[in-house]
């Protein structure tokens, strides 16, 4: 632990010396993690019901490719996050689609996560940066195709502990909040992170982070292909 204690120092007296969008891009990967394979425990609560998915997630840290294990209904159910491509395979259906631009915004697998929140790159890529009071404040660019007026980091040792978006008119509408980071293979990962929606009493999305293995994820499960078969 006393070790782990003054890691947390040196990434503080790091960050001292980053730009807002150096912290950014640093926090965040941090909340992404090392290559790794794992478990993830996606429960969606609505008020009265609650529903709980089980996906086995490969990623390089920019990449992403998700698979559904439970429950059956939805088993064998696949996303490839690539940059700003992004694919999906219903087995229903039988083939792999590619999202749209205009269905980024789409919420996954009816939780309060977004097809654009798996994509991981828009706060870094859409917004411009500036820090007041140790909180980041983040802008949209003109023209970025984002429905957020702004978004607020809040930062502790370098580390995401909290998230809030807010609407154009300036209403704060999603909290994201992370906790008990893990240290992997000398780079970290959440162990949990709670999404609740501020307009919506009730509607909350729960991840838990399990079974991580840490290691290079094969290319081919980053190949749409991939996506039917598996990989």
């Amino acid at each position: 632990m006393k070790r782990f204690g003054i890691l947390l120092l040196a990434l503080a007296a790091f960050a001292l010396g980053q730009s807002p969008l150096e912290k950014l891009k640093s926090a965040l990967d941090r909340l992404r993690g090392p290559a790794h394979q794992a478990v993830y425990a996606l429960t969606v609560e609505r008020p009265g019901s609650s529903r709980t998915y089980r996906l086995r997630v490969y990623t390089d840290g920019e990449r992403a490719h998700l698979r559904v294990l439970e429950p059956k209904a939805e088993a064998g159910m696949a996303f490839l996050s690539l940059g700003q491509d992004l694919y999906l395979f219903d087995p229903r259906l039988g083939r792999t689609l590619r999202l749209p631009p205009s269905g980024r915004s789409e919420r996954f697998l009816g939780s309060d996560l977004t097809y654009q929140d798996l994509m991981g790159r828009d706060l870094e890529e859409l917004f411009q940066v500036t820090e007041e009071g140790g909180t980041l404040r983040l802008m949209p660019k003109p023209g970025a195709p984002t429905p957020y007026g702004r978004v607020e980091v809040y930062l502790k040792e370098g580390f995401i502990e909290r998230v809030l978006y807010y609407d154009q008119r300036g209403q704060a509408v999603r909290e994201l909040r992370l906790g008990s980071y893990q240290r992997l293979d000398g780079a970290y990962l959440p162990r949990t992170l709670e999404l609740k929606d501020l307009t919506r009493q009730g509607y909350r999305t729960l991840v838990e982070v399990t079974e991580v293995q840490v290691g290079p994820v094969p290319e081919r499960c980053f190949n749409p292909l991939y996506l039917e078969r598996g990989c």
